[in-house]
């Protein structure tokens, strides 16, 4: 039977029973430790674990050290430095025993005997720090700056740190100590924007670091710690007193003796002074190019991968051409993208080579880096016209051809338009025939368009391809004129292809392109074509030597030369929107264009008054001192005279004649004038030869010396009273019915005493003399610079018609410069003459 008295009822509990703890209370202090502790262990564990795989899994990088590209001149000259940190790697066992002592010293003197990581520092860094209440010294090895400058940022992180650890000792035992050491001398920043001893040696010093003394080597390393406080650019005193420490630590160390370190310390530091800002930026941007263009692999690296870019930039040059620039170029005003205007380009190129000896693409790179010498085209105005004649003369017409300049029409681009070329001036016409010397020594528009007519626009193109031209052309008469755009560098190779006897060179800026091993990737010659006859470019080069005498375009410019035989075009577009001034010697050939970005507003002047004093400015500068050459003339060509009154080959009765240049087996006519009985005519009639608006004979400036003893000159009318009566009384019938038909047989060389005929130059007239610099020119001023050097300003304004607008000198009419025979025919500085007989005339301005 069972105890009820036993039995427990639900929810009662025996008084005897121990009362249970509640879940709820607090656990003992030291229970609590000991779970924390676990904790801790755990997480510990864990990360340690974290790290050890860190450690296992993360591999180190390969080092990877930025190294500056060098871009040197074509005299060995550097131009520029490319760079994400300007750097140049050298090799341990390259760099003095002093200069890597003397960093040890005093960066981290226990580098060759700990594993990385060096505790003591690092604990001595602590209590000092903590004793000054801020950080005065750091516990870095040299492996753990040289794994954080390797492979992080330099951010104060947990991450960076811990990775800078890994990383310190995946170093040491992967590399050697020297290896390591090698590194960090390579990558250290040491001011000025330079990174590695090499490229803060050259800095400083003006020396590789291969070649630093011990006084330089310890100032050296003393900057490390702190570039922009221990720089001697900044402060010598200070630099002088840290390369003390440095010295005492080398001794202290064992390194050197105190004898040397005193004798360093007392040792003289000459700085090499900062290096000037690079003043080709615009070739340098053009030398990237080519190179990204050529290989964009090698393009991509060109700022990290220490190169070596060998150039055809001169330097001097380069000088000569930012002179020109910062002289000549217009006052200038800001345009609504803070872009100063007008702006503009110059290119120089030597004939032959191709070579690009100078470049400018603006006049400010720091305010736009649009390089107009090859990324912009433009209408290069009458500066085209290079390209028409040379197609005209290599079509074998003769330079003593004419056109009449006189009111024409052409088709227009639409079916209802008419093309009226003009001449600048209030007539708009000459309303006389012109030579193609004259035409282009004025820039005549009128009778460019005519000649453009004869051998057609397809024919300009063709010449204009020939000579480098590969910007789109539009085949119609404007053509001629300048319509098209071209660039710069385009106009200047063309007319170094005119220097070098009609040879085309592409223009190259870079002859060799070396890596940082050395290794040769890339040597560059310029692609060379015989675009024109050698007869055709020296007979254009003739021509557009008459540019500067008087009366031609480039008359202003003269002065800038001497005697240094020069040919050269002018060009402005329509409305003056650009300014063009082109043109060669036998050592360089060169382009200046000034214009408007937005092509919106006028430069009022023209090619001459505006690009030319800065081309020629240049091409004074940049060959002075150079000897004085000029161009060698064919065996094919010959100088015969030309009667003054009709342009035909004078006969034996031109009195007023000049020499021009012809080739052999073309052919010219012979002037079909009796010039002495048409003098007599109008002698006997007492009638005056009237006055015509009449173009200057332009003699050319590479013509012989007259060795026939004619003085040339006009007979007066008192003349007459010379003659024997017998000789009247033959005349007169003939005279009196103004027909000398059946006096074939005439001795008109006895006519009159002082009238000695001479015979025309049928083998090729006296002489060999070619373009050798002979004229007795305008002498120069200072430095190349003409006597006058403001006399460009005189030129008569005038026009290119529709598509452009030019300007010219007036000369003096009616002026003669004998050689030494007394003949007109002679050499040397010639002021231009009239076809005009007694009266001199006055004459339309020139265009441009």
């Amino acid at each position: 039977m069972r105890n009820s008295s036993s039995t427990i009822q639900s929810g009662s509990r025996p008084e005897d029973m121990p009362e249970r703890t509640s879940r709820t209370k607090t656990l003992p202090l030291k229970n609590m430790l000991l779970t924390m502790v676990k904790i801790c262990a755990v997480v510990a564990l864990i990360f340690m674990g974290f790290l050890g795989a860190l450690f296992v899994f993360l591999p180190l990088p390969e080092p990877s050290i930025p190294e500056a590209t060098r871009i040197y001149d074509i005299n060995g000259n550097l131009i520029s430095s490319l760079f994400v940190e300007n750097r140049i790697v050298v090799p341990y066992d390259e760099l003095p025993q002093h200069l890597k002592d003397a960093v040890v010293a005093v960066e981290d003197k226990r580098f060759f005997s700990h594993k990385g990581i060096d505790i003591s520092s690092i604990l001595r860094a602590l209590l000092r720090n903590f004793r000054a209440g801020e950080i005065v010294e750091g516990g870095s090895t040299i492996t753990m700056q040289t794994a954080k400058n390797l492979f992080l940022t330099h951010d104060r992180t947990i991450k960076r740190k811990v990775l800078e650890a890994i990383y310190t000792i995946k170093l040491e035992m992967r590399y050697t100590k020297e290896e390591i050491l090698e590194m960090y001398l390579n990558i250290i920043y040491l001011g000025h924007g330079t990174y590695g001893v090499e490229t803060a040696s050259k800095l400083y010093f003006g020396k590789s670091a291969r070649d630093l003394d011990l006084a330089e080597a310890a100032m050296l390393a003393g900057i490390i710690k702190g570039p922009e406080i221990y720089s001697p650019y900044h402060d010598m005193d200070r630099a002088k007193q840290r390369q003390a420490i440095v010295l005492d630590l080398m001794v202290e160390q064992g390194m050197i003796d105190e004898a040397a370190a005193q004798e360093a310390k007392q040792a003289e530091i000459t700085l090499a002074g900062m290096p000037k800002q690079s003043s080709a930026a615009y070739f340098v941007d053009f030398v990237v190019a080519q190179i990204r263009e050529w290989n964009p692999e090698v393009g991509s690296q060109i700022y990290r991968g220490g190169y070596e870019i060998y150039t055809t930039l001169d330097l001097n040059m380069q000088a000569a051409a930012e002179q020109a620039f910062a002289r000549y170029m217009p006052e200038g005003s800001k345009d609504a993208d803070g872009i100063t205007q007008p702006q503009g380009a110059l290119v120089a190129v030597e004939p032959y080579t191709g070579h690009i000896k100078a470049l400018i693409g603006g006049r400010d790179y720091s305010e736009t880096q649009l390089n107009r010498a090859y990324q912009v085209r433009r209408q290069p105005g009458s500066a085209f016209k290079i390209f028409l004649y040379a197609a005209v003369l290599d079509s074998g017409y003769p330079i003593n051809h004419t056109q009449m300049c006189e009111p024409v029409e052409f088709p227009g681009k639409a079916s209802d338009d008419v093309y009226k070329p003009r001449d600048f001036g209030w007539q708009g016409y000459h309303y006389a025939p012109l030579d193609i010397r004259q035409a282009v020594a004025i820039s005549d528009n009128v009778v460019a368009t005519k000649w453009a007519s004869v051998i057609g626009p397809g024919t300009i193109i063709d010449y204009a391809r020939r000579l480098g031209v590969e910007s789109p052309l539009e085949a119609n008469i404007p053509l001629a004129l300048g319509a098209s755009e071209v660039t710069p560098l385009e106009m200047a190779a063309a007319c170094a292809a005119l220097s070098a006897q009609g040879t085309y060179a592409k223009p190259i800026a870079i002859l060799k392109l070396v890596d940082s091993n050395g290794k040769v990737l890339l040597e560059n010659q310029a692609e060379t074509r015989q675009a024109l006859r050698p007869d055709t470019a020296y007979m254009l080069t003739s021509v557009l030597r008459s540019v500067f005498s008087p009366g031609g375009t480039g008359s202003g410019l003269a002065g800038f030369f001497g005697s240094r035989p020069v040919a050269g075009k002018s060009g402005t577009s329509d409305n003056q929107l650009e300014a063009w001034f082109v043109g060669y010697t036998r050592e360089l050939a060169c382009a200046v264009y000034v214009g408007w970005d937005n092509r919106e507003q006028s430069l009022s002047g023209t090619g001459s008054a505006v690009a030319g004093p800065i081309w020629a400015s240049f091409m004074a500068n940049a060959l002075s001192g150079e000897p004085i050459r000029g161009w060698e003339m064919p065996d094919n060509l010959y100088w015969d005279k030309v009667c003054d009154k009709t342009g035909h080959k004078a006969n034996i009765t031109c009195f007023d004649w000049h020499y021009e240049l012809f080739k052999q087996g073309t052919s010219a006519s012979v002037c079909p004038t009796n010039h002495v009985f048409e003098y007599l005519l109008g002698a006997l009639n007492r009638e005056e030869e009237p006055q015509v608006n009449r173009v200057p004979i332009f003699i050319p400036k590479d013509a012989p010396a007259a060795s026939t003893g004619s003085p040339g000159g006009t007979t007066q009318v008192e003349d007459l009273e010379q003659i024997d009566e017998s000789v009247i009384e033959e005349l007169l019938p003939y005279l009196e019915q103004g027909d000398q038909t059946g006096l074939e047989d005439f001795d008109w060389s006895q006519l009159l005493p002082g009238l000695v005929p001479h015979e025309p130059d049928e083998s090729g007239g006296p002489g060999e003399a070619g373009l050798d610099g002979s004229d007795e020119e305008t002498s120069d001023g200072p430095n190349g610079e003409p006597s006058h050097p403001e006399g460009h300003q005189e030129d008569v304004e005038s026009g290119l018609g529709q598509d452009g607008e030019g300007n010219g000198q007036q000369g003096e009419p009616g002026q003669t410069h004998p050689g030494a025979t007394g003949s007109r025919g002679s050499s040397g500085l010639q002021e231009a003459r009239l076809a005009t007989g007694t009266k001199q005339p006055e004459y339309a301005a020139a265009g441009d």
